[in-house]
């Protein structure tokens, strides 16, 4: 079973499923999982805690260039059929310093 945080895995359901070997957790923490449970019936219970680290910070990085050139508020005026540029220009990120700040592995520097 491969699961992300938003699915609890409760001790009825690992009780129910009686051929379930292994339980994966798409992210960090096993808190959404009745660990204990799984353990008395010989599940073993993983995660993969950076498996999404860089879509993380990429996904930052991409909502920073987005509100810098409002483009959320631009795509809907243009979907209620107005064409407002000059409301729009935004902010040039052009030799200006972005990133992440973290405590977590997202804010972490890489490579």
């Amino acid at each position: 079973m491969m699961l992300r945080s938003g699915t609890r895995v409760t001790k009825e359901i690992i009780e129910a499923a009686t051929q379930l070997k292994i339980i994966g957790r798409a992210g960090v923490g096993v808190d959404n999982i009745d660990v204990q449970a799984a353990t008395r019936q010989g599940i073993v219970v993983v995660n993969s805690p950076e498996g999404n680290t860089i879509a993380a910070a990429e996904h930052a990085l991409a909502m920073m260039l987005s509100l810098s050139r409002h483009i959320s508020e631009a795509n809907q005026s243009v979907k209620n059929d107005k064409w407002e540029r000059k409301r729009f220009i935004g902010a040039e990120v052009y030799k200006k310093t972005l990133g992440v700040v973290g405590l977590g592995k997202i804010g972490l520097p890489c490579g």
